[in-house]
């Protein structure tokens, strides 16, 4: 099982790492923070992962290493997702907009490109909002 999310704000795949940098150094990790907890959290620790939504096109993935419930210093429940530090860049698939996160069965995921095999994944995206592929 794996979590599909907007990367709201983020232009490129090189602007979601520099955001996360950032998270990093306020938190010690790559911590996301949402206010509902998956129901399906045990399924998601340490084999799923986080596919993020960029411009429209699902375009890379990071791991999960965690989920946490923390009460914040208002006093309100928050989901902490602790991510990987690595991103890997997926096959880009168009998806529409949607609220907070989604489950993303193991049927649907996109595959991890590899560098050697496979072409850029901002390639990809460009030749597909132009319906060149």
């Amino acid at each position: 099982m794996n979590i599909v999310k907007l990367a709201v704000g983020i232009n490129s795949v090189k602007d979601l790492k520099s955001r996360q940098e950032v998270k990093r150094k306020q938190y010690g990790n790559n911590t996301h923070i949402t206010r509902l907890f998956p129901k399906k959290h045990s399924e998601l620790i340490n084999s799923g992962s986080m596919y993020w939504v960029i411009n429209g096109f699902i375009s890379v993935r990071q791991k999960i290493i965690d989920i946490k419930k923390v009460e914040h210093d208002d006093g309100v429940n928050y989901c902490h997702i602790i991510l990987d530090k690595k991103l890997f860049e997926t096959q880009v698939i168009r998806t529409r907009p949607f609220q907070g996160w989604r489950y993303l069965s193991i049927e649907k995921t996109p595959q991890d490109l590899s560098d050697k095999k496979e072409i850029n994944g901002e390639l990809v995206k460009i030749l597909k909002e132009l319906c060149i592929i």
